[in-house]
C-alpha cells in the first residue's frame, strides 16, 4: 500500500521524502559526532570558540559522507563513479560547511554573550538546529539544480 503510493507521487516529491529521510540520518550523524568531538578536544586547545567550530566542522564533514553516498544511489539513482560530480558536491558542501559553521558560531556567540536577554536552554542544540536548516536548503537546491542536474527525473 505505501509502495503504490509512492509510485503515484511527483518526482520532486519523492526526491524531497527522500532526501529529508537521508537528512535525518546525516544529522544524527552530524550531531553525535559533533558532541562527542566538544567532549574529546580538550577546552583549552585554542578557545571555547575555536574548539566548537573544529567540533562542528568535523562532524559535519562526518554527516556530509551519509549525505553524498546515499542521496547519490537512492535519491538521485546514480550508482557511476563522477569525479566531476564529486568535485561539484565538494564544493557545495565547502560552501555548506561554512555557512554551518559561521551560523552556529554566530548562534551560540548571541545565545553566550546576550544570556541575560536571550537565556535559552539547550543552547547548542539549537544553534545544531538552526546551522542544519540552513545547509539543508542550500544542500537540496545545490545537490537538484546543480550538482545532479537532470540525474533523477525519474526517481
Amino acid at each position: 500500500m505505501v509502495k503504490s503510493k509512492l509510485k503515484t507521487l511527483h518526482p520532486l516529491k519523492k526526491q524531497i521524502i527522500k532526501f529529508s529521510l537521508i537528512g535525518v540520518l546525516a544529522v544524527l550523524t552530524d550531531m553525535a559526532c559533533y558532541y562527542m568531538f566538544l567532549n574529546v578536544f580538550p577546552e583549552n586547545m585554542v578557545n571555547t570558540y575555536s574548539n566548537e567550530a573544529i567540533a562542528k566542522s568535523l562532524s559535519f564533514l562526518c554527516g556530509m559522507v551519509v549525505t553524498y553516498s546515499l542521496n547519490k544511489i537512492w535519491t538521485w539513482k546514480q550508482r557511476d563513479r563522477s569525479h566531476k560530480r564529486l568535485a561539484k558536491f565538494a564544493m557545495l558542501s565547502g560552501i555548506s560547511l561554512l555557512l554551518n559553521v559561521l551560523t552556529n558560531s554566530t548562534l551560540l556567540y548571541i545565545f553566550h554573550e546576550y544570556q541575560t536577554i536571550i537565556n535559552l536552554p539547550y543552547s547548542y542544540l539549537l544553534a545544531f538546529i538552526g546551522a542544519t536548516g540552513i545547509s539543508a536548503l542550500i544542500n537540496f537546491a545545490g545537490q537538484k539544480f546543480w550538482v545532479f542536474k537532470g540525474d533523477a527525473e525519474s526517481t
